[in-house]
């Protein structure tokens, strides 16, 4: 699989983005508490600081609807080198019946401090989902990426079965074949330690 081109690309992106532009941004978490979110599997979520903490430990966070096509924003920073996390889209609210209860049946974007194939940061990973054909330009996210301490911005556009991944304002990841056109969105803890905020959808 290549990245669409020139055109071909520009009549993507409007697709996906033409849609959720039109409705205007929500936000999913208020910076106060975790009002409309549901801790799974004893993960380490707090709020501090209008932050969205994950504190280490496993599990994962879901949210309390179910989203269909959408744009969802977020800022995240890893608070230390090699911090790992995920965020999960149109996935389903089972887990797997193991010691780190993680959706059994959705997709995850990767939110680790690295950059290095083959999972490096903003790919996509297929949490018990159907497969499906993806790729990360990772010349593209080393020049995006901002290290560990600083803000980064992800935006993750779920259209049909397309799904489109940027980080600060440059297109990273780029999914078809995408199965499951519904779901939770979610949040991983994976022994890791970061922060997120502003966290919107439209």
């Amino acid at each position: 699989m290549q990245f669409p081109k020139g055109p071909l690309l520009l009549s993507l992106l409007c697709s996906l983005f033409a849609a959720a532009l039109a409705s205007g941004a929500r936000p999913l978490f208020n910076g106060t508490d975790l009002t409309g979110w549901i801790i799974e599997n004893n993960g380490r979520f707090t709020v501090e600081d209008s932050c969205l903490k994950v504190n280490r430990g496993t599990g994962w966070l879901r949210s309390e609807e179910t989203f269909g096509d959408f744009t969802l924003r977020l800022e995240f920073r890893f608070l230390e080198e090699g911090a790992n996390s995920g965020i999960f889209v149109r996935t389903g609210a089972t887990s797997h019946d193991d010691e780190k209860g993680y959706p059994d049946n959705g997709y995850q974007i990767q939110c680790m401090d690295n950059l290095e194939p083959p999972t490096p940061l903003a790919c996509m990973i297929p949490y018990g989902a159907p497969p499906f054909e993806h790729l990360s330009d990772n010349t593209a996210l080393r020049g995006a990426y901002l290290p560990a301490g600083a803000w980064n911005v992800m935006e993750i556009s779920c259209q049909g079965k397309t799904i489109a991944v940027r980080l600060n304002g440059t297109l990273v990841t780029l999914a078809i074949g995408i199965e499951n056109l519904a779901g939770h969105i979610g949040i991983q803890g994976e022994n890791g330690l970061l922060e997120f905020r502003r966290i919107e959808i439209e």
